[in-house]
């Protein structure tokens, strides 16, 4: 399967999909004939809004346990993003 690192690509295919998990593009054509890097596109993207949503919710300081519940929300997600990128280098990194 070719994926290529953000880093060094400096000519990148035109059909590519990104994997902000993994700091990885993976091609379209890759992810539409492996069920498991299109799950790891879709459960990618689903964080990365999940993320963004939860970044936009930040209570008020004074607000301490609305605070308390937002941080333990933040430590989830961040949870799950690391076996998402644990995920990601297991299927990415493997030969067909």
């Amino acid at each position: 399967m070719s994926t290529i690192p953000w880093r060094r690509s400096p000519k990148c295919p035109t059909a590519v999909l990104a994997l902000r998990c993994a700091q990885r593009t993976v091609g379209v054509e890759a992810a539409l004939r492996l069920p498991s890097v299109m799950v790891l596109v879709v459960e990618d993207t689903c964080t990365a809004f999940a993320h963004e949503d939860w970044r936009r919710r930040e209570p008020p300081r004074r607000r301490l346990q609305a605070r308390r519940d937002w941080q333990a929300e933040g430590r989830r997600l961040r949870i799950k993003e690391e076996r998402l990128r644990e995920l990601a280098v297991q299927c990415l990194d493997t030969p067909e």
